[in-house]
Parts: C-alpha cells; structure tokens; sequence
C-alpha cells in the first residue's frame, strides 16, 4: 500500500503535531505502508538549528520527502482574509495554486492508494489536486485539533480588544470552511473522544470518523534506560511546549501570576524552567526580574530535563486536541499536574496517574503537595508510566491505524 502524507510542516521528531507525525509514519513502514510525504514548511517551523536534515529523516522514516517553503501573506491579505471574509488566513496561505500544483506533481509520479491530508489548512489543497489528478484513492484527514474550537476558546484571552473582534470575525467563517472541507474527505481520524463527539454533533457521520489519540514512544522516554549528563536544582516544575503557540503563551501567565507566588513562599528556592522555541517578550523580561524562572528554550533532546523535573505542569485553559507532552511526561515516570483542558481528550483517573485543577490555588496545593511528598509523587508518575505504555504506545495506536487503511483500500477496489 502507498500513502501519500501532505502536511503543514516538516516532521522532525522534535515538539508538537510534528511528533506525531513523525511517530505515525515510521511505525507505517514498519507495517510495510510505503509513505511518501509532501511538507509545505513556513520559514518559522523549519526548524533552525536541528540536527536533522532531509536525508537522515528519509532514512529513518524509510520515506520519501517532498518539500515546498510556502510564503506568507501580506499584511493586506491576511487583514481582508480576517475582517472581509471571516476566514482565517492560513487557509489562504496554503490553499494555493502552487501549493495545489506541487501536490498534483507527486500524485502523477506514481500510484497512490490513499491520500492523507494533516490539518485543516491542508483540506482544500488535497481535495483540489486530488480532483485535478483525477485521483481513483481514498481521501484521509487527521484532525489534530477541533480548530474552530480553538479560536473560541482563545477570543477571552485576547487582551486587544481589536484581536478579539478578528477571533470572533474568523469563528463562524473558520467553522463553516472546517465542516464543509472535511465532509469532502472519504475518512476521517481525529485524536480523542472528545473531539469526535464535537464532529459527531456538527453532523458529520460517527462511521466516518475513527479516533486515533496522540502517543508516545514508550521505549525513547525510558527512564531505566536513559542516563543524563543535565542538572537541574531541586525543587524544580517544568513546562515544555511551543511558546508561540497561543494556549501556551496564556497558560504560562496564568501560572506565573495565579500559581507560582504561593509556590516561592513555600518553596523559597523552586526553580521553574520552561523549554520551548520562540519565547516571547514578555516571558523573556519576566524571567529577568524574578530569579526562580529560569528560560531554557529549544533543545533538541527534551529527555534529560523530563528526566530531572520533580513536577511537570500543563496549565492550559485553551486549546484543542490533546497534549503530547503531558504523555511524554507520564512516559518518564513524571508526575503530571494538569487543567482539565490541558489534558483533555486522555483517558487518564485524576489522583491515580495525574493531579487536575480548574482553581489556581488547587493548582498550587497540587504541586505542593508532590513536592513534598516524594512517595506520592512517585506513585502518580509511575501510574502514568502504566497508562502511556498500555493505551498511548505508538506501536498499538498506528495498528488500528493500518486497519482503518485496509478497510478503505478494500471497499475503494
């Protein structure tokens, strides 16, 4: 069987929706699925500094690789995408004819048994060059998020009153573009649920849908076989996740000005360390006035500081899909303090294999109290550890993905 993946980005195994992907395709080739992908990279998720590059991602995913930096818009595009047609510019961005053109180009090399778009702004892409191709395969679709969920989510959190009318003004476009794409696609996988329930309700057929959760690589996040050469104080909490990404961006205030002073009182000496690209201004400032927040950034390997954390937080209260970091803290024997949102869409049984709180100073009870008792905090983070291995290994995730493939290629024959 030939897949062809078209996607946003470049998979390289590093943070994010990438991960997934990356995870997703090598266990494909080791179930005999031939993946060629398509990756319509942005300048700023090309992913500067890496050690990897395209030859050594083809070796290990055992694919081929086919990529295309995709522009941005002007400043005037993306203002009439916005405020005249309530659409959330990169749909535009990469619903292109020159995007259209390089996904057509690799579908004529050779014989395609399915297509497989990641992410809403790959919808309408796929769906015309597969049209213009005169593609015979199977459509697929993997929604890593419940989009027009997302920007809902987020409109309050806006303190600019002129960014929170635009997030109102891309809702209603945004979620009628989202519904009537996907609805073009032959199948459809989402990531928990929670999100297909979403789908469910706005009418998109339930035997359309199968949900195939994010995971994790139980054997890289071992902590009985990985040693570390970095040192972290102690006490310590640990963030991980892309800072522009807007839920993250909101979480780590919230946390900073709701959680962490009750932290330094009783704990004078803590140390927050956050790691994750592209960190904003203000968090940058911040961490200069108050020594006990420490901004480590990217790193390429993030299992020496999960491996050194004491406690691991996700303080979301936006956002959409589920968190690959709260599982690959779970992974690593990590306990997990979390926001229902934050951890939403995992089957997980708080105060058996993770601590959840909606009310900041629950929030700071809960870290509290793993920090001082260790015996507690190791029951939570190995219960994790049984959790990731027996529902969340990507091995087990991407059979049922195999099966789902099977099945479309055999009623599409």
């Amino acid at each position: 069987m030939r897949v062809l993946h078209v996607m946003p980005y470049i998979p390289y195994p590093v943070s994010g929706a990438p991960v997934r992907d990356y995870n997703i395709i090598k266990n494909l080739s080791e179930k005999k699925i031939d993946s060629h992908m398509v990756c319509n990279y942005s300048v700023d998720n090309k992913l500067e500094n890496s050690t990897y590059n395209l030859n050594q991602l083809e070796k290990e995913l055992n694919a081929k690789i086919y990529t295309r930096e995709v522009p941005d818009l002007s400043i005037l595009k993306k203002t009439k995408a916005v405020f005249l047609n309530s659409m959330y510019p990169p749909i535009y961005r990469y619903n292109s004819p020159a995007n259209i053109r390089s996904i057509e180009s690799v579908l004529k090399k050779s014989q395609f048994d399915i297509i497989h778009a990641q992410h809403t702004i790959e919808a309408a892409p796929v769906v015309q060059a597969a049209s213009n191709s005169h593609f015979k395969g199977c459509k697929v679709i993997t929604l890593h998020n419940v989009d027009h969920l997302n920007f809902i989510r987020q409109i309050n959190h806006q303190k600019s009153s002129w960014v929170r009318f635009a997030h109102k003004r891309v809702v209603k476009g945004f979620k009628d573009h989202e519904l009537k794409i996907i609805d073009q696609f032959d199948h459809i996988f989402v990531v928990s649920e929670t999100d297909k329930e979403i789908y469910v309700s706005c009418r998109i057929p339930e035997d359309k849908i199968d949900v195939i959760p994010n995971g994790v690589d139980c054997n890289f996040y071992n902590t009985e076989e990985f040693a570390t050469s970095v040192q972290l104080s102690h006490p310590n909490i640990l963030f991980m996740g892309s800072l522009s990404y807007k839920p993250n961006d909101f979480g780590i205030k919230n946390y900073l000005e709701n959680v962490h002073p009750a932290i330094k009182k009783k704990f004078p000496n803590i140390k927050f360390y956050i790691i994750g690209k592209s960190c904003p201004a203000w968090l940058n400032e911040y961490s200069k006035t108050d020594n006990t927040v420490e901004i480590i950034g990217f790193v390429e390997d993030v299992r020496p500081y999960i491996f050194n954390a004491d406690v691991c937080i996700a303080p979301l209260t936006s956002g959409s899909g589920t968190r690959l970091k709260i599982l690959e803290y779970m992974a690593m024997s990590k306990p997990v303090v979390s926001t229902t949102i934050g951890a939403e869409g995992l089957e997980i049984s708080n105060n058996k294999n993770i601590l959840i709180a909606d009310q900041w100073d629950t929030f700071a009870d809960l870290i509290v109290s793993l920090l001082e008792d260790k015996e507690f905090s190791e029951r939570i983070g190995i219960n994790g550890r049984i959790l990731v291995e027996d529902r969340y290994d990507w091995k087990k995730l991407v059979e049922k993905q195999v099966k789902v493939y099977k099945k479309l290629t055999t009623c599409n024959s």
